[in-house]
C-alpha cells in the first residue's frame, strides 16, 4: 500500500496562489488597456474670437491614445483663452484651435480686406499682429504720421492666394468689441497696415 505524498496539502495554497495572480494581472492588463482621460468637450457651439468661459465647455471621460497630446486634458485649463476655429457641440477641442497668447479680451470676429503690399509675409492663424492706419499723402498735403489702431491682435484665419496674385488679401482678427467701430472706422479712408506684432 502506498503513502500519499505529504507534499500535496503544502502545493495547495501555491496552487491557489498562483491562479488568483493570474486572474489579477489579466484584470490589471484589461482595466489599463482601455483606460480613460478625462478632456474639454463643448457644451455647445462656438465660434472663432469666442473666449471660453465657464459653462462653455465640460470634462468628458475618453479613450484617446496615442493622440491625446492633440487635445486639451483636464491639467490644461482652458478658460480665458480664444477659439481660433470655430468649435461644435460634442467636439473634442483640440489644443491647435485654441490660443493663450490673446492679449486682451476678444469676442468679434472682424474681416478686413488688406493690400498684400501693407500685409506682413507668412502671417498665419493664431499670430498676434499690430495694425497701423496710415494716410497718403494727396495734392500736396501734408504728410501724417501712421497711426497704432490695434495691438496684439489675434489672426483667427488669414487668405493669403490672393496676395500671392498682386491683389487684396483677406483676414480676418478678433477684436474686443468696444474697439470693433475704431478699427471699421480706420477701414473708410486712407489704408491699413497689418504687421507682426513684437509683444
Amino acid at each position: 500500500m502506498k503513502r500519499q505524498s505529504s507534499h500535496m496539502p503544502s502545493r495547495m495554497p501555491l496552487a491557489i496562489a498562483l491562479i488568483a495572480a493570474s486572474f489579477l494581472s489579466a484584470f490589471l492588463l484589461a482595466v489599463f488597456s482601455h483606460s480613460t482621460s478625462k478632456y474639454w468637450v463643448a457644451a455647445v457651439d462656438l465660434q472663432s474670437g469666442h473666449q471660453i468661459s465657464s459653462g462653455d465647455l465640460e470634462l468628458k471621460d475618453l479613450d484617446l491614445k496615442s493622440s491625446s497630446t492633440n487635445y486639451l486634458s483636464e491639467e490644461l485649463d482652458p478658460l480665458g483663452q480664444v477659439l481660433i476655429q470655430n468649435i461644435f457641440l460634442g467636439e473634442i477641442v483640440s489644443t491647435e484651435k485654441v490660443s493663450s497668447t490673446a492679449v486682451m479680451v476678444a469676442s468679434s470676429a472682424v474681416p478686413l480686406s488688406i493690400r498684400s503690399v501693407d500685409l506682413a509675409a507668412s502671417i498665419h492663424i493664431g499670430d498676434l499682429v499690430d495694425i497701423y492706419w496710415v494716410i497718403d499723402i494727396q495734392n500736396g498735403e501734408l504728410a501724417q504720421e501712421p497711426i497704432l489702431i490695434l495691438g496684439n491682435v489675434l489672426v483667427l484665419s488669414a487668405d493669403g492666394k490672393s496676395a500671392n496674385f498682386g491683389t487684396d488679401a483677406a483676414i480676418t482678427v478678433s477684436v474686443d468689441q468696444t474697439q470693433v467701430l475704431r478699427l471699421l472706422a480706420a477701414t473708410t479712408q486712407g489704408r491699413l497696415v497689418v504687421i507682426r506684432s513684437n509683444a
